[in-house]
């Protein structure tokens, strides 16, 4: 073959490598950079922060005014707050404000004050570019290689040659913005021990066809999830149900144990209590009167003989909930409401505070917002640097770290990116 017709890759040095130029890169970057050190950050996209534009439908909810503990999730959560604690929501709202971005809270959620994902891409790439860091987009990294003195990181086109290495490539999910876990074979290649990764936050898949008429529909309850009959999770907001599966966020806070058990072929299904502030007892009177009319007990007269048990219902219930359940609970819609026996009436009523639906998988990371699972923080550092492999950094969303709804996954990116960035940096001469 003539040397004319072979590629020659270009090589390119500098202190410390970055892939991936999702939040936890760019904040790695930034923060290294600030300490001295000559950062490079290579991304697969053609542009850096896809991913982030999509965040909170757009408006961006980067962090949480309520940062207790539970709201990591993992092998070991308390891992990840250690490292949120060290670099916290206060560190991240100073970090921005002196950047020029204005922030809002919402309830708990903390936004920036346009409420738009935009702002947060700008205000990073604007500080990149203060401190001369050089983003490279479309070059996927292909491999790392640990070197005595240093790593080489080879694209298709490219070698970098970095003291340091900050893996920042993110999850499995949302894989249309470039999120395919394809840096996992890499890391575990080099030693690296990997926690079956799977969808979290994500929608929950059902069959049942009757169901699925129900598309559109929204309601206010509580939510449990149970695995092979075992409580596992439980919730309170808004569900929706859509024409194959539920989401909301109640939903999607629970997924991850969810997701973790359908591989194992276990049984999971989403119990929903439409009346959560009612007692059991309080339901079956409430369900008598509405049907039955009989609030004074010694007059038989006043029982109901002006509606069907579908209209009785639907004074209380969305009309299309109303007849669904009255469905599971064998009672006929249009039949006299006053007629329907005291036996199918408590059984409407505890269908009401349990309605169960057998959920059969997940919308898969092409719809989840994280990815549960990842690189065991057990071989971490507290400053995210490799056990196994000094130099070598790990963050965001490729540790073994998930948050619930609420801005936390975004927090731990940044956190963890910072922590990462200014630890590389600190180490360069030593």
């Amino acid at each position: 073959m003539s040397r004319n017709n072979i590629k020659e890759e270009k090589t390119y040095t500098c202190d410390v490598a970055v892939t991936g130029a999702g939040p936890a890169g760019l904040m790695a970057a930034i923060m290294a950079a600030r300490e001295g050190a000559g950062v490079i950050v290579l991304e697969r996209n053609d542009r850096p922060l896809k991913k982030l534009y999509a965040t909170g439908n757009g408006r961006c909810n980067f962090s949480n005014l309520n940062m207790e503990r539970g709201v990591y999730r993992g092998s070991d959560p308390e891992y990840a707050m250690t490292i949120v604690d060290y670099y916290d929501r206060n560190d991240l709202l100073l970090f921005f404000h002196n950047l020029g971005m204005m922030t809002r809270h919402i309830g708990d959620y903390i936004y920036p004050y346009n409420e738009q994902a935009r702002t947060v891409a700008d205000v990073l790439l604007l500080e990149c570019r203060r401190l001369d860091i050089s983003i490279f987009c479309e070059e996927m990294v292909v491999d790392i290689i640990p070197n005595p003195d240093c790593f080489t990181v080879r694209t298709h086109s490219s070698r970098y040659r970095c003291k340091k290495v900050i893996a920042a490539a993110g999850g499995k999910a949302s894989p249309a913005h470039g999120s395919d876990g394809n840096l996992n074979h890499i890391i575990t290649g080099m030693g690296h021990t990997m926690v079956r990764q799977r969808a979290a936050l994500v929608p929950l898949m059902f069959e049942d066809k009757k169901l699925s008429k129900l598309a559109g529909v929204r309601v206010k309850c509580s939510v449990r999830l149970t695995i092979d009959g075992l409580n596992a999770s439980q919730e309170r907001g808004e569900i929706i149900i859509n024409k194959d599966n539920i989401s909301g966020i109640p939903i999607m806070q629970m997924s991850r144990y969810a997701t973790a058990a359908f591989p194992d072929g276990r049984r999971v299904t989403v119990h929903i209590n439409l009346f959560p502030d009612e007692t059991e007892e309080e339901m079956r009177e409430f369900i008598s009167r509405a049907f039955k009319g009989e609030y004074d007990p010694e007059r038989r007269s006043d029982i109901r003989k002006d509606r069907n048990a579908h209209e009785a219902l639907s004074l209380c219930l969305n009309e299309k909930l109303a007849e669904y359940c009255l469905g599971v609970a064998g009672i006929i819609p249009r039949s006299l409401a006053g007629n329907v026996s005291e036996k199918q009436l408590e059984k409407l009523a505890g269908i009401l505070q349990d309605l169960r639906v057998t959920v059969t998988g997940d919308a898969g990371y092409e719809r989840a917002q994280v990815t549960a699972g990842g690189f065991s923080v057990s071989e971490l550092t507290d400053e995210l640097e490799s056990r196994k492999i000094p130099g070598l950094y790990i963050v965001g969303e490729l540790c073994d770290v998930d948050g619930t709804c609420g801005g936390y996954n975004l927090q731990w990116a940044f956190s963890s990116g910072a922590v990462a960035g200014r630890s590389a940096a600190a180490t360069l001469s030593c």
